[in-house]
């Protein structure tokens, strides 16, 4: 994992800064490239080949072509094989391989590449830079174009320290994350600086001064006709598969486990290939809800070598500022608080990390899909349209009550869940499920899941992988038949998945209910969150209505909820992450868009109360 970035012209000063507003990322090497054209920059974490050789931006024989890359390729001893008889490496790095893959494949070299990505080749010959995002967008890549120039970076942080930029709120954006908790569409909160989409890649011309986008890969829909028995067969192969090929790294390797299904497989899977003891880690709060017990039970199963972390979040509002910095955009899941907080304590130990996201879009494993199966649901088609979006506001009349008429007159525009889920609902083939389960690994993932898991990774320089978002894996999971996902009572969730895991775990892992990850909601509210989220939001806002009622109630009725949780129990917790959201949001503001020192913001929570 890297952190890169450039810009299609001769600014030694700028490319440094950039460089360094996004160092977190790769902290051990820095490498830059400027010439009369461009200026580019990495800041690398090592990951293949740990010399100096490796130090990025690379080179091919002559020197006429240029990469930098953030990711992994995994399959780069394959393709190095394939080139080494007509192309001549000087490291063992996984990005020299996209090099010469380019020279002989030209831009169809990206559907060679098996992994997590996203590059920039800059060719001096045809005088063009290539960007490039993996399939499925595991790993993020931003960019702004304007009078013919153009920046790009894997965080926005970098494109912004171009101080001729304007910072200005995107109110369709917005509304977006109103409705999904992110945007599906490629914009984000800046107007202006936009995301390329999974599976992209763009091309800036230098003699025309223009960029060209196009899609080179996308996950279609069509549920195969196979039997359980080969359903399985061929799952259990890819997910073997798509396990094994992550274990690629010179660096220590190590998987987050929960004790849930989605990890605990993932690390049985792993524990069998791995030739000694995986190294697995399990963290709490001390609290009721911790899962160690369950993360234990598997450990000892499958033989890893278990760390059990006790997390304190007596400080983490203090730290919201920080975490808020690196995740870019307002967030309202409890969830980012905790993979913030595990990265920085796994970096002790191991500098890449199996995670296990993206399971539940693949499968079915949210109780919001339920109304997408279940035989006896007598929900209207539109109404079951509405019920995609897993945003905190999803109300038309909420949003008007609380937000601003520039962001609320968004709300029924193209990407309203009837005209954007509406879209795929009417033109793929297939179970609805099936298409809401497209729909959700085309926006949900990486709208939500693998920025926030890189987002929290890259904070602390740890690589986190995710076995589930193999682009092989999502593309056979998307033609598994609906009722192999959720049974069509509507009784039981990620039904393949269990039933692989009953060959690999404890019956006790496999038939565990599901329970959300995170940190003890209730109780971080009630004992450290409500009298500073209160105090915030209680003063005026560049994006809420004046009239501020409505945020009093919905502060005063958290502060009276009194600690139900369970792990028997599934925890209705919208109003909290509706206030959590609400605080990022100003908080966003006060440092992405007001803030004048972006090189080295103060990042310290009593500026902002």
């Amino acid at each position: 994992m890297c952190g890169i970035c450039g810009i299609s012209w001769n600014d030694e000063n700028l490319i440094r800064i950039m460089g360094h507003a996004c160092k977190h990322r790769g902290p051990e090497q820095e490498g830059f490239y400027v010439d009369e054209h461009v200026s580019l920059c990495c800041e690398r974490l090592k990951i293949q080949d740990l010399s100096e050789n490796a130090k990025q931006p690379l080179h091919n024989e002559d020197e006429t072509i240029w990469v930098i890359l953030n990711g992994e390729i995994y399959n780069f001893k394959e393709i190095r094989n394939e080139l080494k008889e007509k192309h001549i490496f000087y490291t063992n790095s996984d990005t020299e391989v996209i090099l010469h893959a380019y020279e002989e494949y030209g831009e169809a070299c990206i559907n060679k590449l098996d992994g997590m990505f996203s590059f920039a080749i800059y060719d001096t010959r045809k005088k063009i830079i290539l960007l490039a995002r993996d399939r499925i967008g595991v790993k993020p890549l931003y960019y702004y174009f304007n009078n013919g120039r153009l920046s790009f970076a894997s965080e926005i942080k970098s494109i912004l320290q171009n101080q001729e930029i304007t910072r200005e709120l995107n109110n369709d954006a917005l509304c977006q994350f109103l409705i999904y908790a992110y945007t599906i569409d490629g914009q984000t909160l800046f107007k202006d600086i936009k995301e390329l989409p999974p599976g992209h890649k763009l091309v800036y011309y230098f003699s025309e001064k223009r960029i060209q986008t196009s899609r080179y890969w996308d996950l279609s829909l069509n549920e195969n006709n196979f039997d359980e028995k080969k359903n399985l067969e061929i799952l259990k192969k890819l997910l073997t598969n798509a396990v094994d090929k992550r274990q690629v790294s010179d660096a220590p390797i190590g998987a987050l486990l929960s004790g849930g299904l989605d990890s605990s497989v993932m690390v049985a899977i792993l524990s069998r290939l791995s030739e000694k003891p995986v190294k697995t880690f399990t963290t709490g709060f001390g609290h009721g809800l911790d899962e160690f017990d369950e993360a234990r039970l598997v450990a000892q199963h499958c033989g890893t070598d278990h760390k059990e972390i006790m997390l304190n979040y007596s400080d983490l509002v203090k730290t919201l500022p920080n975490i808020l910095w690196h995740m870019e955009f307002p967030f309202g899941r409890p969830s980012i608080l905790s993979n913030f907080l595990v990265a920085r304590d796994i970096k002790k130990y191991v500098t890449v990390a199996y995670t296990g996201e993206g399971s539940d879009e693949l499968f079915g494993g949210y109780n919001r899909y339920l109304i997408y199966t279940n035989e006896k649901n007598k929900s209207t088609l539109a109404d079951k349209i509405k019920s995609i979006p897993s945003g905190f506001f999803r109300d038309k009349n909420m949003i008007e009550k609380i937000f601003t008429k520039a962001t609320s007159a968004c709300f029924d525009g193209p990407n309203n869940p009837l005209n954007a889920f509406g879209n795929i609902v009417k033109s793929s083939n297939g179970s609805l499920l099936n298409k809401a389960l497209l729909f959700e690994i085309k926006t949900e993932i990486p709208g939500a899941q693998t920025w926030r898991i890189d987002r929290a990774g890259s904070a602390h320089a740890v690589e986190l992988r995710e076995p589930f978002l193999d682009h092989k894996l999502v593309e056979f999971c998307i033609t598994i038949p609906p009722q192999l996902k959720i049974d069509p009572s509507g009784l039981g969730k990620k039904v393949i998945l269990q039933k692989l895991a009953s060959e690999l775990l404890p019956e006790k892992i496999v038939k565990r209910k599901k329970f959300p990850w995170g940190i003890p909601f209730y109780d971080f509210f009630r004992n450290e969150f409500i009298p500073v989220a209160e105090a915030l939001l209680d003063k005026p806002s560049s994006y809420r209505n004046i009239d501020n009622s409505y945020i009093k109630k919905i502060c005063e009725k958290a502060s009276q909820i009194r600690n139900e949780q369970s792990k028997n129990t599934e925890i209705d917790d919208n109003i909290l992450r509706q206030i959590l959201f609400l605080f990022n949001l100003e908080l966003w503001d006060q440092i992405f868009i007001k803030n004048n020192d972006l090189k080295n913001p103060n990042l310290s929570l009593d500026k902002f109360i």
